[in-house]
């Protein structure tokens, strides 16, 4: 069998819902434009496929048959009418988080078709896997696809290892702990482990946390603590290190009260923020 002329069985379905909302969309415009009152639409369609099937790394491909093929297998389908509500009724629901990982996160500890059993039994994201091992059901997701618990559990502590994306000088809002005009902050995913205070450690030394989320911890860094390696760790065994340089804004975070203003300071002139990147 030609792999390279195979598909995927759901692309050759979504292909034909696809010409079908068009064609849907093309009789709803024609009766606008008409003005008719009444017309006629689509409901049902049988369709019987003759093709050849195959099944590799956990997914159906299909190959369709020539006229001459008679060892084909046959598909019945049918394509009937639904409404949105219907549709979002029995649909999976999309993660709305943002940071929330997918299965792909996890490929260097599982293949694409262990992660494809996941998918079969509802599991589609890290945090939807994080969940289910936090309710005691990691042993009957292990189950029932087939996969080795401890290795869902390598992969899950993997994904759930702090990463920081970057860190930048910003000004203290008012509602933020501390004296100082300028502060660190620290933005990426997996910065807190259950809401556990995370340990952060620049060049060594303990650096104070004024806030901590787990996408976000905001810093009161020494004056002599604005470059170097900093240490950011979650748990004991997540952590994560990274080197910086932002020595050039430690002289615009005067702490009030503990000695007098500099001429720049006085006179309102710090160095600018630079913008946050992603």
């Amino acid at each position: 069998m030609n792999a390279p002329a195979t598909l995927p069985l759901e692309n050759f379905i979504q292909a034909v819902q696809s010409q079908l909302d068009k064609a849907q969309s093309a009789m709803a415009v024609k009766a606008r434009n008409l003005n008719l009152p009444m017309t006629f639409a689509i409901k049902d369609i049988n369709l019987d496929l003759r093709a050849h099937v195959e099944f590799t790394a956990g997914e159906i491909r299909i190959r369709p048959a020539a006229a001459d093929e008679s060892q084909a297998s046959v598909f019945h389908i049918v394509f009937t009418a639904i409404t949105r509500p219907m549709i979002e009724e029995n649909a999976a629901a999309l993660s709305t988080d943002p940071q929330d990982q997918t299965l792909d996160s996890l490929e260097d500890e599982l293949t694409e078709e262990e992660r494809r059993k996941l998918e079969w039994v509802g599991v589609r994201t890290v945090g939807k896997l994080r969940e289910l091992e936090r309710a005691g059901e990691g042993s009957e997701i292990g189950r029932v696809t087939n996969l080795p618990v401890d290795r869902l559990r390598k992969a899950l502590r993997r994904a759930a290892a702090p990463m920081v994306e970057d860190i930048v000088p910003v000004d203290r809002a008012p509602d933020t702990p501390g004296r100082l005009r300028r502060i660190l902050k620290l933005r990426g995913r997996n910065l807190t482990e259950e809401g556990q205070t995370p340990s952060v450690r620049i060049d060594g030394r303990p650096a104070p946390i004024l806030k901590a989320t787990p996408n976000e911890i905001l810093l009161a860094p020494e004056q002599d603590q604005w470059a170097g390696q900093i240490h950011v760790a979650a748990a004991p065994d997540l952590s994560t290190t990274m080197s910086f340089d932002l020595a050039a804004f430690a002289n615009a975070t005067p702490v009030a009260g503990d000695e007098p203003p500099s001429e720049a300071s006085a006179n309102g002139v710090f160095p600018p923020v630079p913008e946050a990147t992603s």
